[in-house]
């Protein structure tokens, strides 16, 4: 060993540095498995597994960059698009002001394409990373807008607690990483007694400006997706939507067909 590092002492700087790590890396210390590696082999390997079959994790910044919360406008590789003007798979989430909601247990939207997938995925964690709530949807009839709501066994959204939530389509379930996905951040607000009060008192219609003007763009556009989803010939309706959508920074072409909501 001394006269090893007495050539190295010899040799010039970026090479002796080069020569040292390959010494400290093929060495048996270096080689060693940890105490828990070794004796839960298992275990690891199940991680492993696990690593290639989950789909890939969300932008870290969703929704910021392009209008509506979309990632980038491709498809499921097998769905062919049709027009170059069809709206891309988009999470219904406003870009020009926060997302927020009254509601404990909220509704979220998600334009899905039209596409050959059978099943979609909902999650919901923390900005932490710390899983809340996650389901399977079944896609039959695309392209639409797919409503998931909060169910009421899952834990209520904490007051002033930023949440992230994301929409994949499973284009290949024997392969997530080609999973198709959208993102979107959610945080649960509180209004002073008095504007609650009015929200509480005034007609749907009109609950649907105090939502706006209270800045609580889930539950305007959740509210009107009810109204649109039974009255889909009404005209107001229509015009109230896309103001809606519009206001949020959201591609105002997105529809829906007049089917039941999910």
């Amino acid at each position: 060993m001394f006269s090893i590092k007495l050539l190295l002492y010899q040799m010039p700087m970026g090479i002796a540095l080069a020569s040292t790590l390959a010494i400290a890396f093929s060495s048996p210390a270096a080689l060693a498995l940890r105490p828990t590696e070794r004796h839960q082999p298992e275990k690891y390997a199940a991680q492993n597994t696990r690593k290639q079959t989950l789909p890939p994790p969300p932008p870290t910044n969703p929704g910021s960059s392009v209008a509506g919360g979309r990632r980038a406008p491709t498809a499921c590789p097998q769905d062919a698009v049709t027009t170059p003007t069809d709206p891309p798979l988009t999470a219904l989430i406003p870009t020009t002001q926060s997302g927020l909601t009254l509601s404990a247990h909220p509704t979220f939207l998600v334009y899905v394409p039209k596409t050959s997938a059978e099943t979609g995925e909902f999650s919901l964690r923390l900005r932490g990373g710390q899983g809340v709530y996650r389901t399977a949807i079944a896609l039959t009839n695309t392209p639409d807008i797919i409503s998931i709501m909060l169910p009421d066994q899952v834990a209520p959204l904490e007051i002033n607690r930023s949440y992230t939530w994301s929409f994949a389509v499973i284009c290949n379930p024997s392969d997530r990483l080609s999973d198709q996905f959208v993102t979107g951040t959610v945080q649960r607000t509180e209004l002073d007694p008095t504007r609650l009060h009015q929200l509480e008192q005034a007609p749907v219609r009109q609950r649907i400006d105090l939502y706006q003007e209270s800045g609580v763009w889930y539950d305007a556009l959740a509210l009107l997706l009810e109204l649109k989803r039974s009255q889909p010939d009404d005209p107001e309706i229509n015009v109230a939507w896309h103001n809606v959508l519009q206001s949020g920074g959201v591609n105002t072409m997105i529809d829906i067909s007049p089917s039941r909501p999910r």
